[in-house]
């Protein structure tokens, strides 16, 4: 998939993709009700405060903010932390109102709103001409768990590195599959080819935290996982009592949303991942 192709999708389409509905645009308005149980929606904050300051430790004790793009930025959980835990400048983009509203709510909650800019729009116009002032002033860009909406990997790191410091870094939450495992989902890659993609784009992965590691313990995930499927389930039976006339529409969603469950618990390894310019040292 090139970025020009999945272009072709609609802002409707490519939020249903990344929000795991099989490319099904009916469900998107319903979404900021249905995840209206979550704040943190896939990405968690603390991994990223971590890597943050493992590869900017420097930047953060000097005087000049970290200026952090947020792309999916979802209900600005991991802006909004970001800011009130190291003072970054955050900029958040997501395509749901909705979202964008409880983003700017949570950055007056937690007293960030001089720091955080959060915007509706789509994150896929980000290499266009009305993004070109910004471009290479962003330390630190990250793309949480919303699939490849820019293509493969090769798509994805060449297009976000434009907008990159020399020394900046992307982090990008998502799913791979061990290079023996068989996975036949449209949008994972085995390691192996993730690692390939990062090469020939000029990148390198240089940090990682993987599946347990970021809940604590591969049954904390599944504790987590359920509990989340759960609240989904729940939403989706509200609104088939006030729309009976879309039952089948939120049924599909919540059989997907269990095959997606099951696949990322058995099949698929869920990481957030730095990359960084390839350096030769």
């Amino acid at each position: 998939m090139d970025l020009d192709k999945n272009h072709l999708k609609s802002l409707d389409e490519s939020i249903a993709a990344a929000m795991d509905s099989h490319n099904d645009v009916a469900i998107v308005p319903f979404l900021p009700y249905i995840l209206q149980d979550f704040w943190e929606i896939g990405t968690p904050p603390e991994t990223v405060i971590k890597f943050i300051e493992t590869w900017h430790v420097n930047d953060l004790t000097g005087s000049n903010s970290i200026n952090v793009l947020d792309l999916g930025c979802g209900k600005g959980a991991v802006s909004v932390k970001l800011a009130a835990t190291l003072n970054c400048n955050c900029y958040g983009i997501d395509g749901i109102p909705e979202f964008i509203e409880t983003s700017k709510e949570k950055a007056k909650e937690y007293n960030v709103e001089s720091l955080c800019r959060f915007e509706v729009g789509d994150i896929r116009d980000v290499d266009t001409q009305c993004f070109a002032s910004l471009q290479g002033i962003y330390d630190v860009i990250i793309l949480g768990a919303v699939g490849q909406v820019f293509g493969d990997y090769f798509s994805t790191l060449t297009t976000l590195s434009k907008l990159l410091n020399p020394d900046g870094i992307i982090i990008i939450n998502d799913a791979y599959t061990n290079d023996s495992i068989e996975c036949k989902h449209p949008l994972v890659f085995h390691r192996c080819e993730l690692l390939r993609q990062t090469k020939l784009a000029g990148m390198e992965l240089i940090d990682e935290c993987a599946d347990a590691d970021l809940t604590g313990s591969k049954t904390c995930q599944g504790q987590n996982n359920a509990k989340e499927f759960e609240n989904l389930k729940k939403r989706c039976h509200e609104l088939i009592t006030m729309y009976p006339q879309k039952t089948s529409l939120f049924e599909k969603y919540v059989q997907i949303q269990a095959d997606e469950y099951e696949a990322l618990e058995n099949k698929m390894i869920c990481s957030m991942m730095v990359f960084r310019r390839f350096k030769i040292s």
